[in-house]
């Protein structure tokens, strides 16, 4: 389940509107969210670039 940015996004969203969270304290919950993007975004690129090549 940590792998899913849906998790991280969820518990991000509750601490910032319910607890009034500072970045101090959602860096880890942030952090895990951009690490997860740059993943899913770098393997797209890798696709796109080599459908490209391909076509």
């Amino acid at each position: 389940m940590l792998a899913a940015p849906t998790t991280h996004f969820v518990s991000l969203a509750q601490a910032i509107l319910y607890r009034g969270a500072g970045i101090v304290m959602v860096w880890p919950t942030l952090l895990a969210l951009l690490a997860i993007g740059a993943a899913f975004f770098a393997g797209t690129l890798r696709r796109v670039r080599s459908a490209l090549a391909a076509g």
